[in-house]
């Protein structure tokens, strides 16, 4: 067995008993947790080992470093989705991705639709003007201001996991909608102008508080672009797959 393996070991062994010393409480939130050098003192590791496990306890959320100060446990054990998807680079790759967004997103338009405030309907409708006075041709910042759209539906649901992954896998879906955009086969102002009805009636359904048009608002929204990669790739559409 290599040293890096038996480090990675370690590691793990340790990550695994200091989040069950923050699960029970024994660090409690906002709490600093031993140096370096008493953790390896208490586990008889190197280091190395303490410092790839903090790594490890830091992307997932578990604690943060205060420079010059230590190394404290989140405030209210905020843990964040550790979700990965790799870059796309190809057409499959982004149909995925819309599959992944469609599923999910019709559950948060629905949810939206019944548990919208004041508060979150106005954060929508902002980000919807957004997208109708934006004066570029940068299909990246229109593809920004499209994400930032689903992202106050996805606020609205109250859920606050919603938000999290949406936000966990902004880049991959912020590729496929700068895709989407380029790959357009309509004039360009044609193309926007119809997206932009789209999410109106997304927006007006959730508006009005109903669910199930929200989500037939939303499935017209996505599945033509989606019908669209599988066409590319010679795969059933989504009314054939339904049949």
């Amino acid at each position: 067995m290599s040293i890096i393996t038996q480090r990675g070991n370690l590691a793990e062994i340790v990550v695994a008993k200091l989040a069950e010393r923050i699960d029970s409480g024994l660090y409690a939130p906002g709490e600093k947790i031993p140096s370096s050098a008493q953790l390896c003192e208490e586990f008889g590791v190197s280091r190395t080992v303490i410092r790839e496990a903090l790594t490890s306890l830091k992307v997932g959320g578990r604690v943060l470093s205060r420079q010059g100060a230590g190394v404290y446990v989140t405030e209210k054990d905020v843990k964040t989705l550790n979700f990965e998807i790799s870059r796309i680079d190809d057409i499959r790759s982004a149909m995925q991705i819309l599959e992944l967004r469609l599923g999910v997103e019709m559950q948060s338009v629905a949810l939206a639709a019944t548990r919208r405030t004041p508060e979150a309907l106005a954060e929508i409708a902002r980000a919807f003007d957004h997208i109708e006075t934006l004066d570029t041709a940068d299909p990246e910042i229109e593809a920004r201001a499209d994400f930032d759209f689903h992202l106050a539906i996805a606020k609205a649901t109250r859920n606050p996991h919603f938000p999290s992954f949406l936000e966990a896998v902004m880049g991959e879906i912020n590729f496929d909608l700068v895709l989407k955009h380029r790959q357009s086969g309509r004039s360009y102002a044609a193309y926007l102008k119809k997206i932009n009805k789209e999410h109106a009636a997304i927006l007006s359904a959730i508006t009005q508080g109903d669910a199930k048009a929200a989500k037939n608002a939303l499935a017209a929204h996505l599945e033509e672009s989606l019908n669209r990669y599988r066409l590319m790739l010679d795969e059933p559409s989504s009314s054939e797959a339904d049949d």
